[in-house]
């Protein structure tokens, strides 16, 4: 038994086949653009959390956010041992970008801390894009 292949019906098997691959890309660019895009109404924060070896909570005297590629401070809000290295407010600057954010946490006026964070933004809000967990243990 042979079996024949008609060349336009492999042409239009192809385009049948091909077409809702090409639509899929093009919601996923106008996806990038942020056009139409329904978002959750959260808020979301990405927070690094400092504990000291026994897994308690760490309370800095003050802290420090430093934006590395743009050579800038960030001032953010502290809860208790939870620090907020980005959050929503910042996604329009953070969107289709991993910026590396650098925190500072003092103890009477020393660096107890200091650690990079990969962070980014979609179109609706602020990612963590490290592999480490956002706890930091310290000695002091």
């Amino acid at each position: 038994m042979s079996l024949k292949i008609n060349k336009n019906a492999a042409k239009k098997g192809f385009l049948i086949f091909i077409t809702p691959i090409l639509v899929a890309v093009m919601q996923c660019n106008k996806a990038k653009n942020c056009e139409n895009v329904q978002c959750t109404e959260e808020y979301r924060s990405i927070m690094l959390h400092i504990q000291y070896p026994d897994g308690h909570p760490v309370s800095l005297d003050s802290n420090k956010v430093f934006w590395v590629s743009e050579n800038r401070y960030l001032i953010k809000q502290n809860y208790n041992s939870s620090y907020i290295i980005v959050d929503d407010g910042m996604k329009k600057e953070l969107q289709n970008k991993k910026e590396v954010m650098r925190f500072i946490g003092y103890m009477e006026d020393k660096i107890v801390c200091e650690r990079d964070v990969l962070v980014g933004a979609d179109c609706c809000h602020v990612d963590y894009y490290g592999t480490e967990p956002l706890t930091q243990t310290i000695q002091y």
